[in-house]
């Protein structure tokens, strides 16, 4: 009922209601209709909004790729539209391997400055799989490790730098999880700073966020984009990542295999398109054919989304 003072007052004017209405409709349309709306909302988060990352992950229909490839999960985005192009089991966990390295690197380029020199302890120099041949009580700086972490995907600079934030890497693989938290990598979960443990496992969706993040870093890029440096001990240092050598046009970002987690890629690259500069990141995880599959499927898959921004970005053709 309304009240008798409220009698008193002016009515509106009809269309000022009628702009209302719209507006409420308008809202509701945005926040529940399908597609872009959706991933924006959901999907990679844009550069420098971390609101976007207590968003429950969901994903919109995407359509499947025209041919086969080896992995079993995946996802592909459109940088410049946050448009998710292609999506394979994306929210699936699984052993992550050496991306487990992007948290690694992305907190190390928070915390700490580049010219730092670590001495390393017995504990960094004692770490299997790739490394880049460190030995107790020498001298690296920040930068070198970062190279090394990401060429020559080294675990012993992934312990080195986890030992200097975190003072263990206990510590600092808490740290690891918090941050992915944070940025909403609902699916992952870290158990050490390299990914030699199969208990560090995520998602292809997630491992697009912290990619995306790292991206957002000049340094970053300019690192995973180094086909070869020299660092102490090791005067040729080459990436591991193999589609920089295949496709001018990549720009990273990082390889990862354990016998657990098989052969996975996360790939980026960036082309002229109608004119335009566009850039596509991908996640392709766990393939088990053997070395290179990932790098010929990541290849496959960039020509085609390349294919799907042209479509969408045409100007229309006008009948003569």
């Amino acid at each position: 009922m309304i009240s008798r003072s409220r009698r008193r007052k002016p009515a509106p004017a009809p269309w000022a209601a009628a702009l209302v209405v719209l507006a409420l409709i308008v809202t509701a349309w945005i926040n529940q209709a399908p597609g872009t709306h959706a991933v924006h909302k959901a999907g990679l988060p844009r550069a420098k909004t971390p609101e976007f990352y207590s968003v429950e992950p969901v994903s919109a229909p995407t359509p499947p790729l025209p041919f086969k490839i080896g992995e079993s999960s995946g996802v592909l985005w459109n940088l410049n539209t946050h448009q998710l192009l292609w999506q394979l089991n994306p929210h699936t966990p699984g052993p992550l391997a050496s991306t487990t390295k992007l948290m690694t690197i992305y907190l190390a380029l928070k915390e700490l400055p580049l010219t730092k020199t670590v001495t390393v302890t017995p504990n960094a120099a004692a770490t299997t799989g790739s490394d880049i041949y460190m030995a107790p009580g020498e001298h690296y700086r920040v930068k070198q490790l970062l190279y090394g972490l990401m060429l020559a995907s080294a675990n012993d600079a992934a312990v080195e730098l986890a030992e200097t934030m975190g003072g263990s890497t206990a510590r600092f693989v808490a740290k690891m999880n918090e941050q992915a938290a944070r940025l909403g990598m609902h699916g992952t979960h870290y158990a050490d700073p390299d990914g030699l443990s199969p208990q560090s496992i995520g998602t292809a969706w997630d491992l697009s966020i912290i990619a995306e993040q790292d991206l957002e870093n000049p340094l970053f890029r300019r690192i995973v984009d180094t086909k070869e440096t020299s660092l102490p001990h090791n005067p040729v240092v080459r990436n591991l990542n193999g589609l920089l050598f295949m496709d001018p046009q990549v720009i990273g970002v990082k390889t990862g295999w354990t016998t657990a987690a098989g052969f996975n890629l996360i790939f980026a690259a960036t082309r002229k398109v109608n004119g335009h500069s566009v850039t596509l990141l991908g996640v392709i995880l766990h393939a088990q054919d053997g070395f290179p599959p990932e790098d010929a499927d990541a290849l496959k898959i960039l020509n085609w989304g390349f294919h799907q921004v042209k479509l969408q970005t045409a100007p229309p053709q006008h009948p003569v």
